[in-house]
């Protein structure tokens, strides 16, 4: 099995189907299974996980690293896809994965982005996110956000999965640049929810995944963001 894509979920009944549409309709000749790991939903995003694959695990605990885990363990391919459930996956994603990892050397990678909104001000924001990724990668410090985070299921193994924590797709981005190479591929062949820039705005947001930052890793980012105000997005990803 080349590919085992892992879906992570909990209470997304209104974009799961997007998300899991777009991988079972990857057209390529590489073989691949589609797991989802939810983390205890109360709404039909199980049933709808169902309709695409018999591999849906209902995880002991609520959290995106331990459901991450969860659904890794069922998983034969070679290559770990993890896709979050508000992102889809355009055509050609997984050709353009298994093009990249035909280099032996090649450790872990993310695809650029696009967010699902069109406005001024997210167009920018993703333009620049996007830059600084692309940027990071060439200079062989790539960062890999987690909502479409690929490696190799043998790296996973020996590192032991995901670490329980706040932003545990940045933990694991760094833990596989230390290891060897790593890199962000600059097509755009995902589609994001841009859901946290709307609500939280982009202030906001960063200053939210800095504290996260500081407190997963135990170190001060060596800057201070302003502080605009407190994030209300509720988010499964980081309880525990």
């Amino acid at each position: 099995m080349d590919f085992s894509v892992i879906v992570p979920a909990f209470n997304e009944e209104k974009r799961i189907r997007a998300c899991l549409e777009s991988i079972v309709s990857q057209r390529t000749g590489r073989s691949f299974e589609l797991i989802v790991a939810d983390s205890g939903s109360t709404d039909g995003t199980v049933a709808i996980a169902r309709e695409y694959t018999d591999k849906v695990v209902v995880c002991s605990g609520r959290g995106t690293a331990r459901a991450r885990n969860e659904g890794a363990r069922l998983a034969s391919g070679d290559i770990l896809v993890f896709i979050d459930s508000d992102t889809v996956a355009l055509p050609g994603y997984l050709d353009t994965v298994y093009e990249a990892f035909r280099d032996h050397r090649l450790l872990g990678a993310s695809c650029a982005f696009r967010f699902t909104r069109r406005s001024p001000k997210l167009m920018g924001a993703e333009y620049v996110t996007n830059v600084y990724y692309v940027l990071r990668s060439a200079f062989c410090a790539a960062t890999l956000p987690g909502f479409n985070l690929c490696m190799r299921r043998d790296t996973f193994e020996l590192l032991g999965g995901f670490r329980l924590c706040h932003l545990e797709d940045l933990d694991m981005s760094i833990k596989l640049r230390k290891m060897g190479r790593t890199r962000y591929i600059p097509r755009r062949m995902v589609v994001t929810s841009s859901r946290r820039l709307e609500q939280d705005g982009i202030l906001c947001t960063l200053r939210y995944y800095g504290d996260l930052f500081e407190a997963s890793q135990g170190r001060r980012l060596g800057y201070e963001p302003v502080k605009v105000g407190e994030s209300k997005y509720d988010d499964y990803i980081h309880r525990e």
